[in-house]
């Protein structure tokens, strides 16, 4: 399926970033610890954003001999204009070596798309970036699937990215999301909830917290899952960086779960990019009244795959799975709960609450019971695993 969702004018993009190029997958010979040196200072040339550095590489065959090669040459490969202003500027290798020196000093590792540890699916996209920084732990040999969505995310919203997310990681499978506020932060919660692995691609520099209140988690990322950027080391964000790393969080996954889409979205960006990737497309449905649900609401009259358990995401990728997320799933028996027994008064409470919330005084209300037995009952449910307590005295179901 192809889905064109524009841009918003808020988060233009860079048109070199959003081109296609004719022929992905990329074989170039691996590139010692200079080459990487002369590969990052390509990349600061002016007008050589991704896809002019990848037609670069492919045809001289490094950066270093792209470098050595005459302007003609590279006219040919990116126009005249881009050649002659790129060549005019002076190689900055003294700015390269640091940033290398300074991605090593925090223990993470700089990867060019020639390395043999550069994420096998995110080279086949149409532009790979030629550059990564990683910190953390390389954990992107394995299954991975994206979680995103609104930044405005609500509690059902985060909830849905926490569960998914938790449950993914159970079966072995690594979530990725854009660490971002909202769903992206529930998802790489959810992750580490469940033991599991996750990546954070933000839209700045790998070593640069953004948004600030992110700090505890990022923390938490590293120890056991990666920040990945191709965005030099404390590079703060634009408004032009998010939508471009989008295509690195669909490039390193088999599909995207998108959650809480607002029809001018970032997320519908990484649907658009993941479609065009050939990767699987699926949306989590939302409340039809709110604003916040008519991007995912589109994406699944278009085609998307509709998700409402971890299932439904099972059953699209299996044949692209490894069998031990597939094992996982059939002993985890799809997800189904055991029938629990529940008295009258549990059995009214739960059903008040419904698919919503609830706060603690319109439970007292409706039912006609006293606050300490509804808060009794409350209780249990909770320990049940049936209900969880939100802010201010509100409870909600337990989703799965």
């Amino acid at each position: 399926m192809k889905f064109e969702y524009p841009t918003t004018a808020a988060t233009p993009v860079a048109a070199d970033a959003l081109a296609v190029a004719d022929a992905p997958g990329f074989e170039l010979p691996s590139p010692d610890g200079g080459d990487k040196v002369d590969l990052l200072a390509l990349t600061r040339l002016p007008g050589i954003g991704p896809k002019r550095c990848m037609t670069l590489l492919q045809t001289f065959g490094s950066a270093r001999d792209a470098l050595v090669a005459p302007v003609a040459q590279w006219a040919q490969a990116v126009g005249l204009r881009v050649a002659q202003e790129a060549r005019q500027e002076p190689l900055d290798r003294r700015w390269a070596e640091a940033q290398l020196r300074h991605v090593e000093r925090l223990g993470g590792c700089m990867i060019t798309v020639a390395d043999a540890d550069y994420p096998a699916l995110l080279r086949e996209i149409p532009v790979p970036p030629p550059v990564l920084f990683s910190l953390g732990v390389p954990v992107w040999a394995g299954a991975c699937v994206a979680v995103v969505g609104s930044r405005r995310a609500t509690q059902y919203g985060q909830r849905m990215a926490r569960k998914l997310s938790r449950e993914l990681t159970e079966l072995g499978i690594c979530v990725v999301s854009g660490m971002a506020r909202g769903v992206d932060s529930a998802a790489h919660q959810g992750a580490l909830e469940g033991g599991g692995k996750t990546i954070a691609v933000p839209g700045c520099g790998a070593d640069v917290v953004f948004p600030r209140e992110n700090r505890a988690l990022y923390r938490e990322i590293l120890e056991g899952g990666a920040v990945l950027s191709e965005f030099p080391m404390g590079e703060q964000p634009t408004s032009g960086s998010f939508p471009r790393r989008n295509r690195i969080i669909s490039g390193l996954s088999l599909g995207v779960v998108v959650i809480e889409a607002p029809e001018r979205s970032g997320a519908l960006i990484t649907a658009r990019y993941a479609a065009e990737q050939n990767r699987q497309v699926f949306a989590v449905p939302g409340d039809a009244l709110s604003r916040r649900s008519t991007g995912c609401h589109r994406l699944i009259r278009d085609g998307a795959r509709l998700v409402e358990t971890v299932d439904d995401v099972l059953e699209e990728l299996q044949y692209l799975l490894p069998e031990t997320s597939k094992a996982g799933a059939e002993a985890d028996g799809g997800g189904s709960q055991v029938a629990i027994s529940l008295d009258s008064k549990e059995s009214a409470v739960l059903e008040l609450i419904g698919a919503g919330d609830c706060h603690v005084d319109e439970l007292v209300h409706q039912t006609g019971l006293a606050a300490a037995q509804v808060l009794d009952v409350l209780l249990r449910l909770e320990l049940a695993g049936l209900v969880e307590q939100l802010t201010g005295k509100r409870f909600c179901r337990r989703l799965g």
